[in-house]
């Protein structure tokens, strides 16, 4: 699809502001505990200081890479499931079921596709990921509007293949 063509929106999930606060919040704290632990050890530990600051620089760098990612929201069409930007997520014909349920494979607050057919990797901090057959969506989105959006990826598929039962 072309980003210049109008395509209908069935659903939209944006993230949720608190939620991304916190989320970000927390990595950037334990960055800040883990420079403070590797400050606080004794010189003759300088192997054990080096492993903490890498840790907390990965910690840190993983706040801004997730505030990066959690700009915008997804987006389902009639075609499938995209970035705001245009990415996309999944074809709407390549999905094969919805998991939610408390047990399933999926990210907080959020839902879990499974593919027919495997995609390529691909992750988006605190928005969703993507390993072969599955799609995690959720993580830093308000609960109500991932079950929306996963309710009508369910009722999609389930006008395409009126025997299966989601």
């Amino acid at each position: 699809m072309k980003q210049d063509e109008a395509e209908p929106v069935l659903a939209r999930l944006d993230v949720s502001q608190p939620r991304r606060i916190v989320g970000a919040g927390v990595q950037i704290g334990l960055g800040l505990v883990l420079i403070s632990l590797a400050a606080s050890l004794p010189r003759e530990q300088m192997a054990l200081r080096l492993v903490l600051l890498v840790l907390s620089g990965a910690g840190i760098y993983g706040a801004i890479v997730m505030w990066r990612a959690t700009s915008g929201g997804l987006v389902l069409t009639a075609s499938g499931l995209r970035e705001d930007g245009g990415r996309l997520l999944a074809e709407m014909a390549n999905m094969r079921e919805v998991s939610r349920g408390p047990f399933a494979l999926k990210p907080s607050h959020g839902f879990s596709l499974v593919l027919h057919e495997s995609m390529r990797f691909a992750w988006v901090p605190g928005l969703w990921w993507r390993f072969g057959r599955r799609v995690g969506v959720g993580g830093v989105t308000p609960s109500q509007p991932a079950r929306y959006m996963a309710e009508m990826i369910t009722a999609n598929i389930t006008a395409k293949n009126p025997g299966q039962v989601g």
